[in-house]
């Protein structure tokens, strides 16, 4: 008869506790219904980049006070951040 190494499922354990960890300090950002506070434009990082939907960097502002924002983001970050208009709350699929 065999018995299972108990060093296994200790690893496993720790795994799952360090994974819990790590997920824990990464600190989401809030949605964009959340991050809505008027209209106007918003620097954002669109659905297609961010997994977990459009995220708002900043906002409300006028375009070229959002153009101006996203040019100080470095070149790589720059390039897929967008200017939107936001004329009322996006829903909670960010729809607006």
């Amino acid at each position: 008869m065999s018995f299972p190494s108990p060093g296994r499922p200790a690893a496993c354990l720790t795994g799952l506790i360090l994974s819990a960890l790590a997920a824990a300090g990464c600190t989401p950002a809030p949605s964009v219904g959340q991050s809505w506070t008027g209209p106007g434009w918003y620097l954002q990082k669109s659905y297609i980049i961010a997994p977990a939907g459009p995220v708002y960097f900043g906002g409300p502002y006028t375009y070229a006070k959002c153009e101006e924002e996203r040019a100080k983001q470095p070149p790589e970050t720059a390039s897929q951040m967008l200017c939107t208009r936001e004329n009322r709350k996006p829903d909670r699929f960010a729809r607006s």
